[in-house]
């Protein structure tokens, strides 16, 4: 426009300044190498004029040209970002659809023109994992991490799961180990190695790792609980099939304060002893929580135990019993201690108050093998249809 305009002013001022020059033109000599050139003023202001007009057209001309150039190269490039797009999204689509080598195909095709490179290389090694090719996935992983270092986690955890997946605990377990390093607090990292801690039987890892998971809300409160217990009674049982009853308080009284007071956690370690056989050590510790607070948790334990002597723990369920003469819990331990004593008669006794509170198919069991006991087989025989139905 500016161009135009110059032009026009030039056009202009010939128009006025042309008939005033046309007697007066000037004179115009060029001498370059021997070679003169002579004209009259107006004359060479015309050759500048045109000379000019030339170079206009020319720039134009060149211009169009490399317009129509960048045009088709941006147009080339553009056909081919397209292109790449929708094999990516082939590939994808081939990747639900388990068409794996179809799919780590489209994806490395277009890998290079993909707006998210990493993308591609993250489904090539879904694929190739799929088709149990785990050296190449480890290669789409390599090329994936080069590719965007900011994405390491993502790349890493990637990796995890295909190793989980393929029944790499040991090497899953290693990497997340080394990535909570550097993210001590990451939700997926915690929550992958809780889970190949409890394959793997880590159990004091576990245990370490669960108040973490509860601070960071990936356990409830019941949860947090539930699971502490699992993992409690998951270490005696096994200390227990390997070693002692002996080592087995030992380590007990190795935990923290807090977890020898906590009720379910006690509960687990006298269930542990019952079910090894260590009765005489459960009714050891069952006796001093009994002093301390008498409930029913408690009580049910004691009906579990086969003791050589059991005087203590009756004479002290006999003084509870005072206080709670209605409990069909209470009356139930005391029948079946009896009961393990040989007492027969007085086994029964508690055995049927018990039940006519709360009829159990334990209880009735125990009782038919009393009368059976005392040759009351009729009377045996009633108890032990009830306790089928």
């Amino acid at each position: 426009m500016i161009r135009l305009i110059l032009l026009l002013v030039i056009l202009a001022a010939a128009l006025l300044l042309g008939p005033q020059l046309a007697d007066h033109q000037g004179y115009v000599m060029i001498a370059i190498a021997g070679y003169t050139i002579e004209m009259s003023v107006v004359t060479a202001t015309l050759l500048a004029f045109v000379f000019y007009l030339v170079l206009l057209l020319t720039e134009n001309v060149l211009t169009r040209l490399f317009s129509v150039r960048r045009g088709l190269r941006g147009w080339w490039q553009n056909r081919r970002y397209l292109k790449a797009q929708r094999q990516t999204q082939k590939g994808m689509t081939a990747l639900a659809e388990g068409e794996y080598q179809r799919a780590e195909h489209l994806m490395l095709r277009s890998a290079e023109k993909s707006d998210l490179p990493l993308l591609n290389y993250l489904s090539a090694a879904e694929a190739a994992h799929a088709q149990s090719e785990y050296q190449k996935r480890d290669d789409y992983l390599q090329k994936a991490a080069e590719l965007d270092p900011q994405a390491q986690l993502a790349i890493q955890l990637t990796q995890v799961r295909l190793l989980q997946d393929q029944g790499e605990w040991q090497r899953s377990r290693e990497l997340l180990e080394q990535l909570r390093l550097r993210w001590p607090h990451h939700p997926q990292i915690l929550q992958r190695l809780y889970r190949i801690y409890q394959s793997q039987q880590a159990w004091q890892e576990e245990l370490e790792l669960l108040p973490l998971l509860r601070k960071q809300q990936l356990l409830t409160e019941e949860e947090f609980i539930a699971a502490q217990e699992k993992n409690f009674r998951a270490q005696f049982d096994k200390i227990l099939e390997e070693q002692t009853a002996d080592a087995l308080l030992a380590f007990w009284q190795h935990q923290s304060r807090l977890i020898r007071h906590t009720p379910q956690l006690q509960l687990a370690l006298i269930d542990s002893l019952i079910q090894h056989h260590q009765d005489q050590t459960a009714a050891e510790q069952l006796l001093p929580r009994l002093r301390k607070q008498a409930n029913e948790a408690l009580w049910q334990r004691c009906a579990n135990l086969k003791l050589e002597d059991a005087s203590a723990l009756l004479q002290l369920l006999l003084r509870q019993l005072k206080q709670h003469p209605q409990s069909a819990v209470l009356l139930s331990a005391l029948g079946h201690l009896y009961y393990h004593q040989e007492q027969y008669v007085l086994a029964q006794g508690y055995l049927e108050r018990s039940i006519a509170l709360q009829p159990s198919a334990k209880d009735q069991r125990t009782l038919a093998a009393i009368l059976e006991q005392l040759r009351l087989f009729e009377k045996a025989a009633e108890y032990y249809r009830l306790s089928l139905s």
